[in-house]
C-alpha cells in the first residue's frame, strides 16, 4: 500500500509538469517552440500512462494480499470463481471475476458506474474547454491529464463514468433490466446456458438420470461507438449551457445507437449482436405475411413460449413506437379501449425509435416486432474510457467545428430463451 501512496505522489508531480506545459503550449507562437513543447509534453503524457500502469499493478499486487486473507475458511467472502446466484437473478452483487482473479463489476440498472459524484467539470465543459480553453482550476487539470499534441483528449476516468451512467439513463434496454459489464480489457470471456439442467426423482441405488445442461463459451470483445456534433465557434464560446447541451447531446445519440445494437444489432459492421438475432431466443410470428395486431393474443403467445422454456417472468417488452401507440389504440366491439390481460399489463412496455419498422415477414416489408423476455440475461459490456476529438477542417467553411466522441462496447446474453421475439406486426 505504501508503494501506491509513493506512486500516486509522483503522478501528482507528473501532472504538474504535464499541466504546465499545455499552459505553455497555449500562449506560444513560434513553431519551433510549440514543436519542442508539444514533444515534451508527449513524453509527459506517455510518463503519466506508464505510471498509472505502475500503480494499476501496485493495487493489484495489494488486492491478491486481501483476496487471499478473505478467503481463508471461516469468512463468508466468496471465493474467486464461485457464484452465489446471485448475479443475474436479484442483480445485487456481482461474482464475476476474470481470468486474474480479480472482480469484474457487474451494475444493474440503479447501480451506477461512477458513484455519486457531484463533478464540477462535465464532458461537455471540457470539449468546449478544449476548444476556447480552460476557465478554472478544474478544467486546467483536466485538461493536463488527457490532453496529445494531435486534437484527442481521452477523458479522465471519474467523468467518463459519470458519462456513461448518463448514456445508461437514457437507454431503453437498461430501462429494461439489462446490465452493465464493466469491461478493463477489450475482451472478457464468460459462460452462457444454452440448455438448462435436468433433475428427476430416483429410487434408492438407482441411476441418476442424464439430462446434462448445455453451456457455451462467448466472448465480450469492444467494438467502437462513434458519435459526432458540429457546432459553431461563437456557440461555444458565448452560450452558458452549452457543456450540458453538448453532454446532452452525445449522450442521448449514443444511448440510442447503443439500444438498437443491444436489441436489433446483426452484428455486421463491426456491430454487436443484440438479442433480435441471437440464436436460439424464442420466436412467435404474426403469420406467414404478418398482420396488425387486433388484440393481445400474439403477446400472450409470446409469454407463453417463455414460459414453456422456463423462462423468468419477463421484466419488459420493447417494441416500435408505432407499435407501442397501435397496442394504445385497440377497442372493443363497443368502441372503448381495450383492456389488456393482467400478464400483460404488468409488464412495462417500452419503446424506442431503435426499433426497426421495415422487417420483412413473408410478403411483408413493413413489419415491425416485440422482444419480450428478462432483460437481466442481457449484458452490456462496457469500456471506462472515452475520447473525443475536435476538428475544425471538415465545416471550416461555415465557420463550424466537429466533435467526435469514442468509446467500445459489446453485447451478450447470458441464456437466449430468457426472451422471445414476436416478429411480423404490420400498421394497421
Amino acid at each position: 500500500m505504501n508503494n501506491t501512496i509513493a506512486l500516486k505522489r509522483d503522478r501528482v508531480s507528473l501532472i504538474d509538469d504535464a499541466r504546465s506545459l499545455l499552459a505553455q503550449m497555449q500562449t506560444e507562437r513560434d513553431a519551433a517552440k510549440l514543436a519542442d513543447l508539444e514533444r515534451r509534453h508527449d513524453a509527459a503524457m506517455r510518463e503519466l500512462d506508464l505510471n498509472a500502469l505502475d500503480i494499476e499493478a501496485a493495487q493489484m499486487a495489494a488486492g491478491d494480499a486481501e483476496s487471499r486473507a478473505a478467503n481463508r475458511p471461516g469468512c463468508d467472502a466468496i471465493a474467486p470463481g464461485s457464484d452465489d446466484g446471485s448475479t443475474l437473478l436479484q442483480g445485487k452483487r456481482s461474482a464475476w471475476v476474470d481470468q486474474r482473479g480479480q472482480p469484474v463489476r457487474v451494475l444493474t440498472r440503479s447501480e451506477r458506474m461512477g458513484g455519486n459524484r457531484n463533478e464540477a467539470v462535465g464532458f461537455g465543459d471540457l470539449v468546449r474547454a478544449k476548444v476556447t480553453g480552460p476557465r478554472n482550476e478544474a478544467e486546467t487539470r483536466a485538461l493536463a491529464a488527457g490532453t496529445d499534441s494531435a486534437g484527442g483528449f481521452t477523458v479522465p476516468a471519474p467523468l467518463a463514468a459519470d458519462f456513461i451512467d448518463r448514456l445508461r439513463a437514457r437507454s431503453v434496454a437498461i430501462a429494461a433490466g439489462a446490465q452493465t459489464v464493466e469491461m478493463d480489457s477489450s475482451t472478457l470471456s464468460m459462460a452462457r446456458i444454452d440448455t438448462d439442467p435436468g433433475c428427476d426423482w430416483r429410487a434408492e441405488n438407482a441411476a441418476i438420470a442424464e439430462n446434462d445442461p448445455t453451456f457455451s463459451r462467448v466472448l465480450f470483445e469492444a467494438k467502437t461507438l462513434a458519435g459526432r456534433v458540429p457546432m459553431s465557434r461563437e456557440l461555444l464560446e458565448d452560450s452558458t449551457n452549452i457543456g450540458a447541451a453538448l453532454e446532452a447531446a452525445f449522450a442521448g445519440a449514443m444511448a440510442t445507437a447503443l439500444d438498437r445494437a443491444a436489441i436489433y444489432g446483426d452484428g455486421t459492421g463491426n456491430s454487436p449482436t443484440g438479442v433480435w438475432h441471437t440464436s436460439g431466443i424464442n420466436a412467435v410470428s404474426m403469420g406467414t405475411n404478418g398482420a396488425a395486431l387486433a388484440g393481445y393474443d400474439p403477446i400472450l403467445d409470446a409469454m407463453l413460449a417463455l414460459k414453456n422454456a422456463n423462462a423468468a417472468d419477463p421484466t419488459a417488452m420493447i417494441c416500435a413506437p408505432r407499435t407501442e401507440i397501435a397496442l394504445a389504440k385497440l377497442k372493443d366491439a363497443d368502441g372503448n379501449p381495450l383492456r389488456a390481460p393482467d400478464l400483460v399489463s404488468r409488464v412495462p412496455l417500452l419503446s424506442t425509435t431503435s426499433a426497426p419498422i421495415d422487417e420483412t415477414e413473408g410478403t411483408a416489408t413493413n413489419a415491425s416486432s416485440i422482444v419480450i423476455g428478462d432483460f437481466r440475461d442481457l449484458l452490456i459490456g462496457l469500456r471506462t474510457s472515452l475520447e473525443i476529438r475536435i476538428f475544425d477542417q471538415p465545416l471550416a467553411g461555415n465557420g463550424q467545428l466537429l466533435a467526435i466522441a469514442w468509446l467500445r462496447a459489446d453485447i451478450q446474453t447470458a441464456r437466449p430463451k430468457s426472451f422471445c421475439k414476436l416478429t411480423g406486426i404490420k400498421p394497421a
